[in-house]
């Protein structure tokens, strides 16, 4: 999955809950192909198979997304945590604690600097509003923009 990720080659997917039944899917989509997100296997809930990516949702009919990175947020917190606490309280510990400040503020500059090159290097993915079904691989349009507070507002007093 790295080198998937790192390399920028990632398989088209669609992937989220059923907005019925809350089953979880990944479903493959093949750009070329007529039908791709037929239904749910768990309630039987019919999708949208004839809607493109990004303009219309498959499982929601909504129009509106937005685009966030394709990363582990808990893994790019637990790097951060491990070189802000755990590298200097071990160093700390093994050459004493006089110079655990100078060795907390080098750990976690080191470890913040990877963590910001592998963030810069993972790709984008969309997200839909609505049922947040998220969308891995696609080209994503420029008009697709970050995260809005207001917009995600308005679909949550929709529910």
């Amino acid at each position: 999955l790295l080198i998937r990720i790192w390399t920028g080659f990632v398989t088209p997917t669609v992937s989220g809950e059923c907005i019925n039944c809350n089953q979880p899917f990944i479903v493959n989509y093949n750009v070329g192909a007529k039908t791709n997100v037929n239904c749910c296997k768990g309630c039987g809930e019919d999708w949208n198979a004839e809607a493109l990516p990004l303009e219309i949702c498959l499982i929601c009919d909504c129009r509106y997304f937005y685009r966030q990175k394709d990363f582990n947020q808990l893994l790019g917190c637990g790097i951060v945590l491990f070189g802000a606490v755990i590298i200097p309280a071990i160093i700390g510990y093994v050459i004493g604690y006089r110079y655990l400040l100078i060795i907390t503020i080098c750990s976690l500059s080191f470890f913040t600097i990877i963590d910001v090159l592998l963030y810069r290097k993972v790709n984008d993915m969309a997200v839909c509003y609505d049922c947040r079904s998220e969308f891995r691989g696609f080209k994503i349009p420029p008009e697709i923009e970050h995260f809005e507070h207001f917009l995600a507002e308005r679909f949550e007093k929709e529910k």
